[in-house]
Order: C-alpha cells, then sequence, then structure tokens
C-alpha cells in the first residue's frame, strides 16, 4: 500500500478494534468478511465506494442502502469509516475491510484462548496448499463457491477450530487475485499481529527438538526487539543449519546456500 492507504488503513483498524471491544467480535468479522465478499465479486461497486472523486458522505449513504438490511450496526459504522478514506487503489479499501474481519476473528479466538492454534493451523493449511498441489489448483480454480466449501470440510470439520475453517473458507471463495496460500499467510500475519508478536518463518534439515525451538524463538524475539512466532518448516534440501525469513528480511546460515554461494564465486 501506498503511505495514503496505509494511513486510512490505521483510522479503519483503530474503528474496528473499538467495535470489538464493546460487542460480538466474531460476529463483527464475518460481518465484515460478508461485506468483503460482495465488493469482490463486484467491481462497480467497490469502485463508487472507493472514488476519491465523491464525497465521504455520499459514499456511506450509497453504503448503508445497500448493506442495512444485510449486516449488523457495528459493521455499518465501521465500513462507512472505510469509504469515508481515501484509497489510493480501489482494492485497498476492500484489503482495510478484510484487515479488519480477520483481526475481528484473531481477537474473538484470542479471547477463548485458541488462538495459538487458529495461527498453527492457518499456517500449516497454507503449507498444505504448497506442497499438495491438486489441493492447491482445487482451491485456486475458478470451481463454485459450494465444492470449495465442501472440499475444506471434507478435510478440516472436526480437525480444526472453527475460525480456522472461516478463515481458510474466506481465501478459497474470495481470493481477490492471491493464490489461497499467499492470501493465509498474510491472515497469519494478521493473527500474529493481534498479538503485537510477528511470525518468522523457520527452515531446518531436521526437526528441531522442544528446547532447540524456545532456545532460537529467545535468540530471534531478543534479536527483533519483540515476540516472534515460529513457524518451523523441515526440508532436508537445505542439509544444516537454519534460515529464518521475517517479513521481507531473510537470515540464512544453512549449509546449502553457503555452498551456492561458493558455486556463484567459482563461476564468475
Amino acid at each position: 500500500m501506498l503511505q495514503s492507504s496505509r494511513l486510512s488503513l490505521q483510522v479503519v483498524l483503530e474503528s474496528a478494534n473499538a467495535e470489538i471491544s464493546n460487542g460480538d467480535a466474531r460476529e463483527f468479522g464475518k460481518g465484515e468478511l460478508a461485506v468483503v465478499a460482495v465488493l469482490a465479486e463486484n467491481v462497480t461497486l467497490r469502485k463508487a465506494l472507493a472514488d476519491s472523486s465523491e464525497s465521504a458522505e455520499k459514499k456511506q449513504q450509497l453504503l448503508r442502502t445497500l448493506f442495512s438490511t444485510r449486516t449488523t450496526e457495528p459493521v455499518l459504522r465501521s465500513s462507512e469509516v472505510a469509504v469515508g478514506q481515501r484509497w489510493a487503489r480501489t482494492q485497498d479499501l476492500v484489503t482495510s475491510l478484510e484487515v479488519a474481519g480477520v483481526t475481528a476473528i484473531a481477537a474473538a479466538a484470542q479471547a477463548t484462548g485458541r488462538l495459538g492454534q487458529v495461527e498453527e493451523e492457518v499456517f500449516r493449511f497454507a503449507r498444505l496448499c504448497e506442497s499438495e498441489h491438486e489441493l492447491a489448483r482445487a482451491l485456486d480454480s475458478d470451481a463454485s463457491a459450494q465444492s470449495k466449501r465442501e472440499l475444506i470440510a471434507d478435510l478440516l470439520a472436526g480437525k480444526a477450530e472453527a475460525d480456522t475453517i472461516t478463515l481458510i473458507e474466506q481465501a478459497a471463495v474470495y481470493p481477490r487475485g492471491l493464490r489461497v496460500a499467499t492470501a493465509l499467510d498474510q491472515y497469519s500475519d494478521i493473527l500474529a499481529a493481534r498479538q503485537q508478536r510477528s511470525v518468522a518463518d523457520v527452515t531446518v534439515a531436521r526437526p528441531l527438538s522442544e528446547a532447540q525451538t524456545e532456545k532460537l524463538a529467545a535468540a530471534l524475539s531478543s534479536s527483533y526487539g519483540r515476540d516472534l512466532v515460529l513457524n518451523v518448516q523441515v526440508d532436508p534440501e537445505v542439509i544444516g543449519g537454519v534460515r529464518v525469513q521475517v517479513g521481507d528480511e531473510m537470515m540464512s546460515s544453512t549449509v546449502a546456500d553457503r555452498l551456492a554461494d561458493v558455486k556463484r564465486k567459482l563461476t564468475r
């Protein structure tokens, strides 16, 4: 997002957090994601609501006219705040509502002590999509919403938190041009941010023991100056060492990377 949209997103999140604090976070989150679903499928409507040449009042009136009988008052209020902001791109408006919705789902899970479990399940499903190409093709395809929901239910019913399934369905049915795995990775960052933590994607050659995981988490958290959630992946191709990615920053001490670096120098 450009700076103007980032500032607008902050306003939307402040509004959403106020609604979350004063009401049913899960209902609010699902309501915001339902608004996203409508806008994701209606390019004319989302352009009208994000049009910077129109007054905020006119756009808010349009929003209320269309959604007053379809959602709750808290969702309407927060969505009105969103359409009243200035957005560099039309999609940034929809993204802001999606971030607000996922943040609310995170708050609901946090209130019942299940946020960590939801984080883990969303991350693992994203990795499953990356490793199981048939699953990824099915969820990234133009198949109907119902068929995608049925597939997700077959895979996860009774095996994952309800909030996890809500988020995976949203990513699969309303991807907004993203691969499901990519959308879920973005959701993972939002879930982590709810606890004022960041996600560190860690790749190792062999599984880490609990003690090793705790030691690595403590070292990385100290290095970055904030708590980090470790999502550990095992990849024998790294041979040894560890690769860590936090956001756009990558740190690597793997044998495979060192060998690749030596090869590059020898071929210069």
